[in-house]
């Protein structure tokens, strides 16, 4: 039996890629695994491949045998392998990023919040008050939604402001209308000094005036 070895000059390493394999508890809003995980590389190799190939050959007393030769060829496999244990911090859920430690707690917004508003919720704003709409970007018109002006509401942006009808005025508080008072009439006082006196003379008044002199 003949046996040939064919050998390539080396072997060699055509590709490696690494995947975690996550262990342990979760953190909050981690689509997988935690802080500390044990790494597996993958790779791809090279080795040799024995192959048996059939051949006829002379033998003893000058007859054809069959037989067959061993030849090497090279192929490929995947090779896993562990690595030790390192920190390793696995990928949040859609909609949220890492803020501190393990936990995915930031929520991730497309557009930013308008108006003094915070992202909450993935793609959800939380508004201060006067501001509506998924990104804050809506004035809330507080005049048709209910208000507690006594008369009459104006909408600003953001906010309102109560006004009051001709003849009121506002208060203190902004809100309550009160009614403006009459004026006083003019006061009465002593009569004038060139008026000397005043008689009645058979159902008639006369007033008599005190002519001043000129020198």
């Amino acid at each position: 039996m003949y046996t040939v070895v064919l050998l390539s000059s080396s072997l060699f390493l055509l590709h490696v890629t690494c995947t975690p394999q996550i262990h342990g508890h979760h953190g909050r809003r981690v689509c997988v695994g935690d802080a500390w995980s044990r790494r597996v590389s993958r790779s791809t190799e090279s080795f040799l491949q024995p192959v048996h190939k059939p051949y006829i050959t002379m033998c003893q007393n000058h007859r054809m045998c069959s037989t067959y030769k061993t030849i090497y060829r090279v192929s490929y496999r995947q090779v896993s392998r562990a690595a030790p244990n390192e920190l390793f911090y696995p990928e949040c859920c859609p909609g949220w990023r890492r803020m501190h430690s393990h936990n995915c707690n930031q929520a991730v917004c497309a557009q930013s919040c308008a108006n003094g508003g915070s992202c909450v919720r993935p793609n959800h704003c939380a508004c201060l008050k006067g501001w509506t709409g998924r990104y804050c970007q809506t004035d809330v018109d507080e005049c048709k939604e209910g208000h507690r002006c006594s008369q009459k509401c104006v909408n600003t942006v953001g906010s309102y402001r109560c006004v009051c009808q001709d003849g009121f005025s506002l208060a203190e508080d902004e809100i309550t209308c009160s009614r403006i008072p009459a004026p006083s009439p003019p006061p009465t006082g002593p009569p004038k000094a060139d008026e000397r006196s005043s008689r009645s003379h058979a159902g008639k008044t006369c007033i008599h005036y005190h002519q001043p002199q000129t020198y």
